[in-house]
C-alpha cells in the first residue's frame, strides 16, 4: 500500500475517526497503516491523535500511541497538552497514565490554568499533587 503524502493525510481522518470510537483493535489496524512520525502529526483540526484520544478518555488508546512514540507534552494549535484535555473532561485513567509516562503537571494551557488547577474531579486533582 503506499504511503506517499497524499495517502497519508487523508489517512488522517481515519485515524480521527478511529481515536472516536472505543473498538481498539480497528484502531490499531487504521494506525499500522501509518509511520512512526504520524503518531505525533498534526491533523487538520490542529490537535494530534493522543489529544484525541485523551479528550474521549480512551486509555488504550492513549498508552498504545505512547508506546508509538506519541509525545505526552504536545500542545495542540491552542495549547492545550494531552494532560489538560484529560482533567478537562475527567478521565482520571487516562491522567494517571499520562503523568506515568512522563507529561508535565505543570505546563498551563491557553487559559493560564495548570492541569490541577482545571481538574474538577477529587481523584484527578489527588493524581496531580
Amino acid at each position: 500500500m503506499a504511503t506517499g503524502s497524499g495517502f497519508r493525510l487523508a489517512m488522517c481522518g481515519s485515524l480521527l475517526l478511529a481515536c472516536d470510537r472505543t473498538n481498539f483493535v480497528d484502531f490499531k489496524r487504521t494506525l499500522s497503516l501509518f509511520q512512526p512520525e504520524d503518531v505525533n502529526r498534526t491533523l487538520d483540526s490542529g490537535r494530534k491523535p493522543l489529544h484525541f484520544a485523551a479528550d474521549f478518555g480512551h486509555l488504550e488508546v492513549v498508552e498504545y500511541l505512547i508506546s508509538k512514540g506519541a509525545d505526552v507534552n504536545a500542545p495542540d494549535k491552542h495549547g492545550l497538552t494531552p494532560l489538560i484535555c484529560a482533567c478537562y473532561e475527567n478521565h482520571s485513567q487516562c491522567v494517571k497514565m499520562l503523568l506515568e509516562k512522563g507529561a508535565d503537571k505543570n505546563t498551563k494551557g491557553p487559559d493560564g490554568k495548570t492541569p490541577l488547577e482545571a481538574a474538577e474531579s477529587d481523584a484527578i486533582k489527588a493524581l496531580l499533587k
